[in-house]
């Protein structure tokens, strides 16, 4: 056990520092922008009869505007690392990015959608396509908005580093645990994505299926290995305070994932629908938490 801890130390201290997290998003930036041009140069030569059409996946969008979906798919990756990154440092910044990914998630799917419309051969737009749209739009902004009140109302309450520093020792391991689990979720998030591009050997390897493929197995499996992370936080956290404000916050937290979770084995208006209460339900204990903490310290 003592030599499992020492390696997921090793695992925190090499790829979830500063220094990583830096060279990490460099790296993203050009990954992505380089994708995005090959993206769309391969759909532009298919759509001239210059590549087959096999070439950006079969069933697959030719419109140019489905390149889109490349970049932001490696963000959300970055977006990922991110997640775990603050997951030692802040319960609620982790939270937050978990909307963010989930954000990004929709996003895709909008852009994906908007590729489809745009390639419409010159057919008229119904208006049940149109209601479809407005409400993705529509659903979009309020979550947006929702995103931003949550890292609001959290930007009043964060942690200096010299405030961490003087941390009791019950905190400081509190921390040291967070940071195990940081590290044990970035190892199981690495494996999960090793499997997601070996199992491209059973269908056609091109760059939309590559892009599109295990989408919401993948994300409905991190969720749930997102879940019985925050079922643990709790769990250290009845060893570190015995304050309702924080144990109901950070059980509230838990059902906003739980709802994130269930968003991907939902689609349409119940999709956005169910985002948004789950982003909602965070503000809101979150929102309460601080009433607490203000009124009653």
């Amino acid at each position: 056990m003592r030599k499992i801890l020492q390696y997921l130390d090793n695992v925190h201290a090499l790829f979830l520092s500063e220094k990583t997290k830096s060279r990490f998003e460099k790296f993203i930036f050009l990954t992505a922008t380089v994708a995005y041009v090959i993206h769309f140069t391969l759909i532009f030569l298919v759509n001239n009869g210059l590549l087959p059409p096999s070439t950006i996946g079969i069933g697959m969008s030719p419109s140019l505007l489905s390149a889109i979906n490349t970049p932001f798919s490696i963000i959300l990756i970055y977006e990922i690392y991110l997640l775990i990154f603050y997951l030692p440092t802040s319960i609620t910044s982790y939270l937050g990015h978990q909307y963010e990914v989930v954000a990004l998630i929709f996003l895709r799917k909008l852009f994906d959608d908007l590729s489809v419309l745009g390639d419409n051969n010159g057919n008229l737009i119904g208006m049940g396509e149109i209601k479809s749209l407005s409400f993705s739009l529509a659903g979009l902004v309020i979550l947006t908005l929702l995103i931003f009140l949550f890292y609001y109302i959290n930007g009043k309450n964060r942690k200096r580093k010299e405030e961490i520093e003087q941390c009791t020792k019950k905190e400081k391991a509190f921390i040291t645990s967070k940071k195990i689990m940081a590290s044990a979720l970035f190892v199981f998030f690495v494996l999960m994505f090793i499997h997601s591009i070996l199992s491209l050997k059973e269908i056609e390897i091109s760059v939309n299926s590559f892009v599109n493929h295990t989408s919401k197995q993948f994300f409905n499996n991190f969720f749930i290995m997102l879940i019985i992370t925050e079922v643990l936080l709790l769990m250290f956290t009845f060893n570190l305070t015995d304050r309702f404000s924080k144990i109901i916050r950070n059980s509230g937290f838990i059902v906003s994932t739980i709802l994130l979770k269930m968003s991907f084995i939902t689609e349409g208006v119940y999709n956005i629908v169910i985002i948004n209460i789950a982003v909602a339900f965070g503000v809101a204990m979150l929102a309460i938490h601080q009433l607490y903490k203000r009124k009653l310290s």
